[in-house]
């Protein structure tokens, strides 16, 4: 019990530097997407705006920063700009296959030959300028270019996910795929040494990050029409063996990683926080099944039913609890 409280004092530290430092880093993007609008002449659409500033500024200290520290420090400012134009980059790829303002053919363009892309939106110049400066940083071009046509075709792939029939190993594909590859990505922007088995880190916690953002989203990505691994899930108990799966391929991969005790203990206990929002998550469905073999049809079920509040004290301490089991499993 005392090690647990211990642990759950570490924990909410960590969470408590993760709200401060999302606050000023949400103010740095803000601050980073009006130079480029008084630069380029023009707006970013304000739901594309506040995505672009609420992502990076939880994504660099829950994840860029756990990374930073197995190397002794956190991201400098250069690397918190470049991570500011990935998130342009990738919010504005969304725009572009969600809403269709521009041809696959140019988003292909744009995408894989922006030095000759003819821009003629805002959103074209701001995605080709961001995409440009973090093309001409990466020092390892050959394997960025791999990672990001991987993901380019994950992406849209992603969309046949509305109103589909796709097959569960495809749908796979497209989580981890799309997911881990997102967060590779990230890696290739800071000033960090690269090896094998960190790099793997990157991918698999992606691959986590997204089944745990789909399975906070099931009311709305039901409600959109979007089938994903979660709301096609029948039942939460198997589910709950799948996910702890890949936990279990991510602590397999972190216990090889060529770092101290303590940086790989310090590591071990961030990624188990963002377990430990999954298996909350999967808790509340857990619940809704009891002792039925299978889960009710979810477009019978209320809002309230599918929505998972982490503002709850007792779905703070059931994640304090999860994490604490994992970390130190």
């Amino acid at each position: 019990m005392v090690q647990f409280g211990r642990f759950s004092v570490t924990l909410l530290r960590l969470a408590a530097f993760v709200i401060r430092s999302k606050k000023k880093e949400t103010a740095r993007a803000y601050a980073l997407l009006s130079e480029i609008e008084k630069q380029l002449g023009g707006r970013f659409q304000p739901a594309t705006r506040r995505k672009i500033a609420i992502s990076y500024g939880l994504y660099n200290p829950m994840i860029c920063d756990a990374f930073g520290r197995l190397h002794g420090r956190l991201t400098t400012d250069a690397e918190k700009e470049r991570l500011i134009h990935y998130f342009i980059c990738s919010s504005l790829f969304d725009d572009f296959t969600d809403h269709g303002t521009i041809s696959e053919a140019q988003l292909l363009s744009l995408s894989f030959c922006p030095e000759d892309h003819k821009a003629v939106s805002f959103d074209e110049k701001a995605f080709q300028q961001s995409h440009l400066l973090l093309w001409n940083y990466v020092a390892d071009k050959p394997a960025y270019e791999k990672v990001t046509k991987a993901l380019y075709k994950a992406q849209l792939l992603s969309k046949e996910q509305h109103n589909s029939q796709l097959p569960d190993e495809t749908l796979l594909d497209i989580t981890f795929t799309k997911g881990g590859y997102s967060v590779l990505l990230c890696r290739y922007y800071l000033d960090l040494p690269a090896n094998a088995t960190e790099e793997a880190c990157w991918y698999r916690i992606g691959t986590i990050i997204q089944l745990t953002n789909d399975l906070f989203d099931i009311y709305k990505d039901l409600a959109d029409n979007i089938d994903t691994l979660p709301n096609r899930m029948t039942n939460a108990y198997v589910f709950e063996q799948f996910f702890r799966e890949q936990m279990g391929k991510m602590d397999g991969l972190i216990r090889q990683l060529p770092y101290g005790r303590q940086r790989i203990q310090g590591f071990r206990l961030a990624m188990s926080g963002i377990y430990g929002l999954g298996l909350v998550a999967i808790d509340q469905l857990k619940a809704i099944q009891g002792d039925q073999l299978q889960l009710p049809d979810f477009g019978s079920l209320p809002r309230k039913a599918l929505i998972v509040d982490m503002e709850k004290t007792r779905n703070l301490v059931k994640c304090l609890r999860h994490a604490y089991k994992s970390w130190r499993y």
